[in-house]
């Protein structure tokens, strides 16, 4: 099985996603908090982190495909912009790097694809064990790659938070065993 993006139409990510699971596909929506303005001041929100996409693990044969691209609120599967006519698969490693960051419960910003700078490693807090590179202005950010979808999730983290390392193996980011 393998987790396919689900290009879907604009605010309809939670309804797509809970037909899935309705439907017995495992499917995967990460959120972040943010800040907004309502009448009596500030209050948190939560939001898709990647607007208009879901994530859904299946084997992808004709009957799954027409399946998912029916369901009301999707409009595609999205295609791989490297490989000219596939779909895009996102790695199992870059999966379970997107559920660590979601799940942490800290605030996420969706940031250009960048693979230079600092390496660093996160040695407290939680998000231990992950890798990314250190963008120190204005912020302190902790920027992950995710190469598949060609963009960085950034984390604000603190100096001490972190420690340099050396890029892991074969260029890519991901979580170290604890």
């Amino acid at each position: 099985m393998k987790w396919y993006v689900l290009y879907t139409r604009h605010y309809h990510e939670r309804a797509v996603y809970e037909r899935l699971l309705d439907k017995g596909f495992q499917a995967y929506l990460p959120w972040t908090t943010v800040w907004r303005r309502a009448k009596k001041g500030k209050r948190q929100a939560a939001i898709p982190l990647f607007p208009r996409y879901v994530f859904v693990r299946c084997y992808l044969e004709m009957y799954a495909h027409l399946e998912l691209i029916s369901l009301p609120g999707v409009m595609r599967l999205v295609e791989d912009s490297q490989a000219a006519g596939e779909l895009l698969i996102i790695p199992e490693d870059q999966m379970r790097l997107l559920r660590q960051l979601s799940d942490a419960g800290l605030a996420l910003e969706r940031v250009d694809y960048q693979t230079e700078g600092e390496y660093v490693e996160v040695v407290h807090g939680p998000l231990r064990g992950l890798t990314g590179i250190l963008r120190p202005e204005p912020r302190v950010m902790l920027l992950v790659p995710l190469q598949a979808l060609q963009i960085c999730i950034a984390v604000e983290m603190s100096r001490t938070q972190v420690t340099p390392c050396i890029r892991g193996g074969r260029g890519a980011f991901s979580t170290l065993p604890s």
